[in-house]
């Protein structure tokens, strides 16, 4: 803590907390809603905010003030805020996690060395609801890899 740090007075935070609650107050019901879900995805901006608007330990600028609603909004747009998108977006995610399960039996099933590059795709697409270009590309050749191999033992027979 700088040294030259004056913490503000209880008055003054009284009267903060009492006008944030006037002017922020659906941001402030949102966080308290979501505060779980914040945690878990690590969002210190706004933690640190929703802390700042309910204590009212320290004035709110414009700038801060325009920041937090932005990021509100695009938490809103974001599938882990929303119940609704998250139902969407794992509608369009269940055959690319279908794909990926076969993907990751077969190598699981011939002890391969990419199990693990399955499972950290998997788990990424089921954390962000996307799977990206690269990462689909790797599934592939993992894939085909996979299945050229499926009938090496046949040829001696």
């Amino acid at each position: 803590m700088n040294r030259f740090y004056r913490k503000p007075k209880p008055e003054t935070m009284k009267k903060n907390r009492e006008f944030y609650e006037t002017a922020f107050g659906e941001e402030i019901k949102w966080c308290k809603d979501n505060l779980q879900t914040l945690t878990q995805n690590k969002h210190k901006f706004l933690i640190d905010m929703y802390t700042i608007l309910v204590t009212g330990s320290r004035k709110v600028t414009p700038k801060m003030a325009a920041a937090i609603k932005s990021s509100i909004v695009k938490c809103k747009k974001n599938p882990n805020y929303n119940e609704e998108l998250r139902i969407e977006a794992d509608e369009k995610l269940r055959p690319i996690l279908g794909k990926i399960n076969i993907v990751k039996a077969m190598a699981e099933a011939k002890d391969d060395y990419s199990v693990d590059f399955i499972k950290d795709v998997e788990k990424y697409v089921r954390r962000n609801f996307r799977i990206t270009k690269k990462q689909m590309a790797g599934l592939n050749k993992v894939y085909k890899r996979l299945s050229d191999n499926l009938f090496e033992g046949d040829k001696d027979e």
